[in-house]
């Protein structure tokens, strides 16, 4: 019970993950939550709570806000290894969408085709379309991406992403240091391509102030020129 009133109050938690802790919360309507500074009640593993095991244990780490551990015979595991690049994505793709819920709706990995048998798939990062039907185009990379013989394949991928759409603007958002803050506008095509950048090394607030800012920048339509400046 306490377990899920703690998780119960952690911020930007999904609507799926809080009804079911909800009903978790209903279900253990009769059990008494932990009073704030009491010593957590200590269990011995049984046969008769052997089905209980595993949650008890994952209660504990969430009470205690202790990291998990893997265990694999005799070798003990105490961390885990994450794809910077997929957090690093996940993390400005949904602070754009919820910064701009209120002027649209955001579809991420959107599903598109760039040709017209839909042969190719197209899978753009974050496609927001405003109220008025306006829509913006973006990828979030933690790295620019300079494979030998295809120099800047970020902005040709962007640019795909705008001929198949019809737009005259698409927006790169870099971890900063990997990619200058600037704008190509290519030949021959309507199309500028705009790169942001968000500086990783600040504290939570501060980076969703960065990604509030980019959202601003993409719901004004300024010139590269107006833009505000990002918080550092």
């Amino acid at each position: 019970m306490a377990a899920a009133m703690r998780l119960l109050r952690m911020p930007r938690m999904t609507a799926r993950v809080r009804r079911s802790l909800q009903r978790l919360r209903l279900q253990l309507s009769g059990v008494t939550d932990l009073r704030r500074g009491e010593t957590l009640p200590r269990w011995q593993p049984s046969r008769l709570n052997a089905r209980y095991q595993p949650a008890l244990r994952l209660a504990e780490r969430i009470l205690a806000s202790e990291s998990f551990e893997q265990r694999i015979g005799a070798l003990h595991v105490s961390g885990f290894v994450f794809d910077m690049w997929k957090i690093y994505e996940d993390f400005v793709c949904v602070g754009l969408r919820e910064a701009l819920a209120s002027h649209g709706t955001a579809s991420l990995q959107h599903r598109m085709h760039l040709d017209r048998a839909e042969s190719v798939d197209l899978r753009p990062d974050f496609l927001w379309t405003a109220h008025d039907g306006r829509q913006v185009v973006l990828d979030a990379k933690y790295k620019a991406e300079k494979p030998a013989g295809f120099p800047q394949a970020d902005l040709y991928q962007l640019l795909a992403y705008c001929t198949v759409l019809g737009l005259g603007d698409g927006h790169l958002v870099y971890a900063k240091g990997d990619e200058p803050e600037l704008s190509h506008e290519v030949q021959g095509a309507e199309v500028t391509i705009h790169c942001h950048t968000v500086d990783l090394d600040q504290t939570p607030n501060r980076l969703l102030e960065q990604v509030a800012a980019i959202a601003d920048r993409l719901e004004s339509r300024p010139g590269p020129a107006e833009w505000p400046p990002l918080v550092a």
